[in-house]
């Protein structure tokens, strides 16, 4: 309990954090963004139009740039440093996330890869053994013999096993239920595995 405090009041302390650093990012995107761009487009307009600014000589260039008249022209640079700043990481996050899902993508492909390899030299062995497995008791069986029901139920789950593992590595991987990570291809191995002893315990 006392560790879930812990946990809790952590994630609650990093995402304020999180915000002051983001208002702090917005802020200084806003006031650099909107007196950068503002300074920029008056320095151009003052050296590039034909007739520039009529400056006498008791005339203040500074007083000019950033008198009361310019403040709503800052204003609309700064609001759109503002939106370029979000959607720059917007963009940023959507790259980000695409990219992390194309190694995530690779990452997994590369395990079912290994598993398929893994899988065809299991089953090549396993499924020899097995087969001789029931050979005995199909011929001990014609033989008037008596077999043990636990070895039949024993080789019958063999087969289901490796059944269930090929599956896994042959058919889930191009189907819409693909497993995303090792961790999810575990429970589907394992809870197909169970389904397959408690269908033949019961």
């Amino acid at each position: 309990m006392e560790n879930y405090r812990e946990d809790k009041m952590r994630s609650t302390n990093n995402k304020t954090v999180n915000l002051v650093v983001d208002l702090l990012k917005a802020g200084t995107v806003f006031m650099v963004g909107g007196i950068g761009i503002h300074l920029l487009v008056m320095i151009i307009d003052y050296y590039l139009l034909l007739k520039p600014f009529n400056l006498e000589s008791n005339t203040n260039l500074r007083a000019i740039i950033f008198s009361a008249e310019m403040i709503p022209m800052m204003v609309a640079y700064a609001a759109l440093s503002l939106i370029i700043f979000f959607l720059w990481r917007r963009k940023k996050k959507a790259l980000l996330f695409a990219y992390e899902k194309e190694v995530k993508n690779e990452k997994i492909q590369a395990v079912f890869k290994s598993m398929q390899r893994l899988t065809g030299i299991l089953a090549e062995h396993i499924a020899f053994y097995n087969t001789e497995i029931m050979k005995w008791v199909e011929s001990r069986k014609r033989n008037g013999g008596r077999v043990s029901d636990q070895v039949e139920k024993s080789s019958e789950k063999i087969a289901q096993s490796l059944q269930s593992l090929s599956k896994l590595s042959f058919v889930y991987p191009y189907t819409e239920k693909r497993p995303d990570d090792l961790v999810e291809i575990e429970k589907i191995l394992q809870t197909k595995l169970y389904r397959t002893t408690e269908i033949q315990d019961g």
